[in-house]
C-alpha cells in the first residue's frame, strides 16, 4: 500500500532516463579526457587540434535520448498502477544496459583520441565505426526494451 501511494502516477517511468543520463554524463566524461589530454599534446606540438576528438565526446550523449524515448513508451502505454513495481524494475534494467553502452563508448572515445596523439591521420574512420558499434547496444536495448512493453 504504501509503495503505491509514493508511485501512483509515476510508475518509475523515470528511472530509465535517469540511469542512461548518468550514463551520458560519466561516458562523455570518459571521452572528454581524452580528448584534453590529445589537445594539450597538439598544443604543445604546435599541430592543428584535432577536431574529431570533440565527436568522440559527444558521442555518448545519444544514449540520454534512447533513455527519454523509452521512458515515453513505458509511459504511454498507460499500464495498470499494480504493476509500478515492474516497470520500475524493467525501466531500470533498460536504463542500466543503454548507460552501461554511454560508459564503454566513452572510453572507447578516450582511446581512440590516445591513438589519434600517435597518428592523426590512421584509424579515424575505424574508431568512428567501432563506437557506432558500441552506439548499437543502446540502441537494441531501447528497441528490445520498447518491444516488451506490454500492449506494444
Amino acid at each position: 500500500m504504501i509503495l503505491s501511494t509514493v508511485v501512483t502516477g509515476f510508475g518509475g517511468h523515470a528511472i530509465a532516463l535517469g540511469i542512461a543520463g548518468v550514463g551520458s554524463a560519466i561516458g562523455t566524461g570518459i571521452a572528454a579526457q581524452g580528448a584534453m589530454g590529445l589537445w594539450k599534446q597538439s598544443i604543445k606540438e604546435k599541430k592543428k587540434l584535432p577536431s574529431l576528438a570533440l565527436a568522440m565526446v559527444g558521442m555518448p550523449l545519444s544514449q540520454v535520448i534512447y533513455g527519454m524515448i523509452f521512458m515515453n513508451s513505458l509511459q504511454g502505454a498507460n499500464l495498470n498502477p499494480d504493476s509500478y513495481l515492474n516497470q520500475m524494475i524493467f525501466a531500470f534494467c533498460v536504463g542500466l544496459a543503454i548507460a552501461a553502452s554511454a560508459v564503454m563508448q566513452g572510453k572507447a572515445g578516450a582511446a581512440a583520441c590516445s591513438n589519434l596523439a600517435v597518428d592523426d591521420k590512421q584509424g579515424a574512420g575505424m574508431y568512428i565505426a567501432a563506437m557506432g558499434v558500441i552506439e548499437t547496444v543502446a540502441l537494441l536495448s531501447m528497441v528490445f526494451g520498447m518491444g516488451a512493453i506490454p500492449g506494444s
